[in-house]
């Protein structure tokens, strides 16, 4: 009801003729400064005289306004408005004019001279021949004694003034026989500025004591560095021969009956199954023989691979393994067992003189046969690292044996350190003592991890070498040390694990580390591993491990899953054991048969490495224990290095003072303390007494592994 009560709306009549004004402040004049006349500040005053004290001054002020110096500092004194003289407070501390005249005469040190020194110039006035200096010479420096005193005559009489400053100077002759060292009078003259540059260099060639400057302490290390190591010479060693191992014949040509039979009943099965195709070559191997089918044109080569199981039931097989097609060839390949199967001596492979007669590969391994007949090798230089794997009994053993008698007859032991670790206590214990070991053969698992521990911190050491010498490999390193003096020679170091399942089992995290860093890097270094094992699953060869190792080999395994984490494919399981294996490099993998090798043949090279030359270890088992023991202190705290350059810098080893300076709690410093004691770097103190270091900085250095 509001709305419609409401007034009318009437507009406001608006007067257009008066003007629109804006009316301003009227400024007055002097508001301001009248405003700050009356303000007038009142000193400060300091509560400990209590709020009831007046606006006025009271603790003692210095009046700046008496105009009066005298009087200016009269608060200060006992006696105000009194001649300074007789002021107590001044008496014995205050130098005057009389004392003055007493101790420095009356004419050197009045103000007319000082005024007469500021307007002199800055040119030397009074020079000494000895030193060149104005300032009067220190007796101590020309050894004479203190009772002669400087005469102060002469001083007075030579003393230039303004007009005679820059005369002619004049020249004293010194007698040159008389020594300096002796005391005898000294002539003072004014010398020029030109000639003071030749006089100084004459006196500068006093003896200094420079021998008892410089600190004895930093020598110590120079010292031990000093000496050189002298370079190894070179044993004499006989390689051993071809002839020391058995060979056997074998005609790879022959065509037995059960060949003949095979090739029937391969031919007939073609036809029944309407596959246009016939047996047209066939290769004898030692333990498989491969027949070769030639296709018509147009036929698909997958018709022969969906035939399999009809050829293996019409042939009577135990295993068959289709390779369609043969790489380098226009056949498809069909891989049967031998009725009779034949053994690859490994006499005949190493007498190849592809093998003997190589002497710039030193590191190329004999492995066996392949199917066409041809003898196959291996260099481990280009592998660069390899994994051997299959199940028991499958000849993995036999390949090992192998490939260790092939690098001990084609390389010296200076040139080839060998680290065996055999946890079966029974492979590999036949080469002990041979002269070609870094270190004895290991048993231990967890030592087995130390020695790879070790050859990690041997390949970062030739690297640290490799970037001295300015070589970027082993290879070319040898050729720079060969011809000069201050290089070491150094050798090849092959790693060879015969069961890698039971390192993993132990310590896996160690083993896989050492492992990883081995074979992304050791390459250039010279370090090689080989690893066998005979549980080919995926927690034993993991990922990382398999990573960086291209070169494989397969033995006879149970399943396709193992023989895909083996060579990342199917064709291990169709394998006939005993020697019979896949080697895969970066190509397809190629089947051939192992070479055999006897114990008997094993202790006779071994007997005959022996007697040549006694094993020359790069670390023992006793090392090994104390570097593993090293591993685990630096393990064990990441300030433990730190804290030990510190105590033996400081030669405190305190437990307050490394609380206080690394800022770490009582239970950690004091077990550090007790690590230094452990291992010798500090003595083991009392209670009451204090621990001493034992150990110089250079020393720890080289205890705990950090210079070589």
């Amino acid at each position: 009801m509001s709305l419609f009560n409401r007034k009318p709306y009437k507009p406001i009549e608006k007067d257009l003729e008066t003007p629109f004004k804006i009316h301003h402040f009227v400024r007055l004049d002097g508001v301001k400064q009248d405003r700050k006349e009356h303000y007038k500040p009142t000193e400060f005053i300091s509560p400990i005289f209590g709020m009831d004290v007046k606006d006025e001054t009271v603790a003692p002020f210095v009046n700046k306004n008496t105009g009066d110096i005298a009087k200016r500092y009269d608060a200060f004194r006992d006696n105000p408005l009194e001649d300074r003289s007789t002021y107590s407070e001044f008496k014995g501390t205050m130098v005057n004019t009389e004392v003055r005249k007493e101790l420095f005469g009356d004419d050197i040190y009045t103000n007319t001279n000082r005024k007469l020194e500021q307007q002199k110039p800055k040119e030397p006035e009074i020079e000494i021949p000895y030193m060149g200096r104005k300032e009067a010479p220190r007796f101590d420096e020309f050894s004479l004694p203190k009772e002669q005193p400087l005469p102060v005559d002469e001083v007075e009489e030579v003393t230039p003034t303004l007009e005679s400053h820059f005369d002619e100077p004049e020249v004293v002759e010194m007698p040159v026989e008389q020594p300096i060292s002796e005391p005898t009078p000294i002539e003072i003259t004014k010398i020029d500025p030109v000639e003071q540059d030749e006089i100084r260099p004459h006196v500068e060639e006093a003896p200094v004591l420079k021998p008892e400057i410089q600190p004895v302490e930093k020598e110590v290390p120079v010292v031990k560095e000093a000496p050189k190591p002298k370079k190894k010479v070179r044993r004499q060693y006989r390689f051993p021969t071809h002839d020391m191992f058995s060979k056997q014949d074998r005609d790879q040509n022959a065509r037995p009956d059960w060949l003949l039979k095979q090739e029937q009943a391969i031919n007939d099965t073609l036809n029944q199954f309407g596959v246009p195709g016939v047996v047209k070559n066939i290769i004898k191997g030692p333990t498989v023989t491969r027949h070769e089918i030639e296709l018509e044109p147009g036929v698909n080569v997958r018709m022969v691979s969906n035939i399999k199981d009809n050829l293996m039931m019409n042939l009577a097989a135990k295993s068959l393994r289709i390779e369609a097609p043969i790489p380098g060839k226009a056949y498809v390949g069909l891989e049967l067992p031998n009725g009779v199967p034949e053994i690859v001596a490994f006499g005949n492979v190493v007498a190849d003189p592809t093998f003997s007669d190589d002497k710039n590969h030193p590191l190329k391994i004999a492995l066996g046969v392949d199917i066409d007949g041809n003898n196959v090798f291996a260099d481990i230089q280009k592998m660069p690292h390899g994994l051997i794997a299959g199940a028991t009994a499958s000849g993995k053993s036999v390949c090992v044996n192998t490939i260790i008698m092939s690098l001990i007859m084609k390389n010296h032991p200076d040139d080839l350190k060998m680290i065996l670790i055999d946890p079966k206590l029974v492979e590999l214990i036949h080469y002990s003592d041979i002269p070609h070991l870094a270190t004895p053969v290991i048993t231990d698992p967890k030592m087995a991890a130390t020695a790879l521990a070790w050859a990690v911190q041997e390949m970062d050491r030739r690297f640290r070498v490799f970037m001295e010498s300015r070589t970027r490999d082993l290879e070319s390193y040898n050729e720079k040390a060969e011809t000069d003096d201050d290089l070491q020679k150094m050798p090849y170091i092959i790693i060879i694990i015969d069961e890698l399942a039971d390192l993993m089992m132990v310590s896996a995290s160690d083993v896989e580390d050492a492992i990883q860093r081995i074979t992304q890097k050791a390459r250039a270094a010279g370090i090689h591993l080989l690893v066998a094992t005979q549980r080919p699953t995926t927690d034993v060869v993991k990922g990382t491990i398999k990573a960086n190792i291209p070169t494989r080999i397969a033995f006879r395994v149970s399943s396709y899953v193992d023989s895909t984490t083996i060579i990342d494919g199917a064709g291990a399981e169709q394998l006939l054991g005993r020697g019979d294996m896949l080697l895969k490099t970066t190509d397809r993998p190629m089947r051939l048969q192992g070479a055999y090798i006897k114990d008997s043949e094993i202790h006779a090279v071994v007997d005959f490495i022996k007697d040549q030359m006694e094993p020359d270890y790069m670390i023992d088992h006793e090392s090994l224990v104390d570097f593993s023991q090293k591993v685990a202190t630096l393990e064990s705290d990441d300030l433990f290095v730190h804290v030990a350059l510190y105590v033996v810098t400081e030669q405190n080893a305190s437990i307050n003072n490394l609380q206080k300076t690394f800022g770490i709690g009582f239970n950690r410093a004091q077990s550090m303390v007790n690590e230094l004691e452990r291992i010798g770097v500090v003595s083991s103190g009392s209670s009451t007494k204090a621990k001493e270091v034992l150990v110089t900085e250079y020393e720890l250095r080289k205890l705990l592994g950090l210079q070589e």
